[in-house]
């Protein structure tokens, strides 16, 4: 799972309620690992470690069978340690992406400086024949993807808007019978 600010933490909660015997969570802050941690995910800090070859390790060479890109164009640069090679290689390209995500874009909702990375991660990190979740945004600006490693690793891609109506009653249900405590996985109350 890539990202765990709210979205990324609900995905990993949700993962454990659908029968996930083992979680990943990629993100490079402390505190939002730390309750991915507390929900008993594994961890990877992408500016401490090259995350897809660390996800790989992790598991024996062959990669995750399933991951969720819960980043979208908000996608960062890692600020320091391995992965910030490969990353610098790519700078030009992000700040195309960048200009063409949002080329006149309010500088408070910019997205991130590198807009296609999760996505690639994602890929990288999925097994072959793997499925990949897309709940991250991207907006109908994007045109560049990972679509031909993709094709190649003979993925299944799930992307969209959530159907709200469809989740919201089985939602409710887990935090009124208190399965699910939602405060539980805020990792920033300050903003």
């Amino acid at each position: 799972m890539l990202g765990a600010g709210p979205v990324g933490q609900l995905a990993v909660l949700s993962a454990y309620l659908q029968g996930a015997g083992r979680v990943i969570a990629v993100d490079g802050l402390e505190d939002r690992l730390a309750v991915a941690r507390a929900q008993h995910a594994e961890v990877v800090n992408f500016n401490a470690e090259d995350p897809v070859q660390t996800i790989v390790d992790m598991t024996g060479g062959i990669g995750v069978d399933k991951v969720t890109d819960a980043v979208g164009v908000d996608a960062e640069l890692p600020a320091d340690g391995p992965a910030t090679e490969q990353a610098d290689q790519q700078a030009q390209q992000f700040d195309s992406e960048v200009q063409q995500v949002a080329p006149e874009t309010d500088p408070a909702r910019a997205p991130g400086d590198a807009p296609s990375l999760a996505a690639r991660w994602a890929v990288q990190a999925v097994a072959k024949a793997g499925t990949l979740g897309v709940i991250g945004v991207y907006p109908q600006t994007v045109t560049i993807w990972p679509f031909g490693e993709a094709m190649m690793k003979n993925l299944k891609i799930r992307s969209g808007n959530c159907q709200h109506r469809r989740y919201i009653p089985e939602l409710l249900r887990l935090v009124t019978d208190g399965t699910v405590d939602p405060a539980q996985l805020l990792t920033n109350t300050s903003r």
